[in-house]
Order: C-alpha cells, then sequence, then structure tokens
C-alpha cells in the first residue's frame, strides 16, 4: 500500500497539553483554508484588509494573533476550527444555550458544553494561546505561510514582467502623456 499526497513528509503532529491531557493537532488540509478564508472574510467587515495585501510578509505568528485578536468577531466559527484541530466537540454557541435555558421549564438545566471545547474544565480559558501557538508552529502551516511567500513572489514578479516598462512620449508630444501603452 502507497501512502498518498504528503503523508510520508508529516513528522509526528505536534501536541498541546492542557491541564494534564495531551491532544495531538490532526494533519490540516485545503479545507482548513476554506474555514479560515470565512474566518477572515467574516472578520474583514472590522478590520484593516492590508492582511490579504502583503500576504507575502504575513506570518504563522501573525495568523495566530489573529485569531486572538478577532476572536470576537467570529467566536462560534474560531471555536469550531480549533476544535476540529484537536479533536473536541465544538459545543453549542452561548446565544444558543442562553435561549435554551429561559425555554426550559427545568429548575436545573444540563449543560450542553459538558465535555466541549466550550467547557471550561476542558479546556480552560489558558489554553486558547497555548493551542493557537502549536497551530502556529505546526509544520504544515509554516510550509503553507512559505508557499504564499512563494507564490506570491512569483506573482508580482509576472504581473510586473506583463506591464512592461512606460514608453518614452514621442516628439511631437508637448509634455507628459496620461498613459502609455501597457501601462493599464
Amino acid at each position: 500500500m502507497t501512502d498518498k499526497g504528503a503523508g510520508a513528509l508529516m513528522r509526528e503532529p505536534p501536541i498541546v497539553k492542557i491541564g494534564d491531557k495531551k491532544y495531538p493537532l490532526r494533519r490540516l488540509g485545503l479545507l482548513d483554508i476554506e474555514r479560515l478564508a470565512g474566518i477572515v472574510s467574516k472578520v474583514t467587515k472590522f478590520i484593516d484588509r492590508s492582511i490579504a495585501a502583503n500576504i507575502d510578509s504575513f506570518t504563522p505568528q501573525m495568523a495566530g494573533s489573529f485569531l486572538i485578536d478577532y476572536l470576537p468577531y467570529a467566536t462560534d466559527e474560531i471555536f469550531e476550527f480549533l476544535a476540529t484541530v484537536i479533536g473536541l466537540d465544538a459545543g453549542v454557541p452561548e446565544n444558543i444555550v442562553a435561549e435554551k435555558r429561559k425555554k426550559s421549564k427545568a429548575k436545573v438545566f444540563a449543560d450542553p458544553n459538558e465535555g466541549t471545547i466550550r467547557d471550561p474544565n476542558v479546556f480552560p480559558l489558558s489554553a486558547l494561546p497555548l493551542l493557537i501557538e502549536k497551530l502556529a508552529e505546526h509544520p504544515q502551516v509554516v510550509d503553507f505561510f512559505a508557499g504564499t511567500k512563494r507564490l506570491s513572489s512569483l506573482l508580482k514578479k509576472l504581473i510586473g514582467e506583463r506591464k512592461g516598462p512606460s514608453t518614452e512620449s514621442s516628439d511631437d508630444t508637448d509634455g507628459a502623456t496620461n498613459t502609455s501603452p501597457g501601462d493599464d
């Protein structure tokens, strides 16, 4: 049986220790890019879009900081993503829990987030930066950002070559021209 993809290149998965439990971070793939792009898309309503413009200088550490900084704007999406990375259930968003609690006639309401990433006994507040740090160090994340830098450089080079140098004005032109061929 042969290994498909880059499986043979994957080292042991990074492990984050939360309390006395160790969680290996799963392999990351294209669907994770889609999830993270959705998070970035959601929070870009609230932030400067310079991240996309400067992707070639964006680092895994900056991505980790991004997840923490913009957590309030995409809490559920970030928790769902992080839960899948370490194999925990994402739990139920707090607004849904509050609504169920309000509608419930029971005096004692069972916490639907017990045992999930939203349970502070399983995933305390101090665990969030630990997990994001391990995620930023994940070999596949590091490789992805290295690849985006190479791709960004290549695209800039190709765009620069396509534009070409500006042409000189003809002798019968008085002053500078507005555009030159190739300056679209």
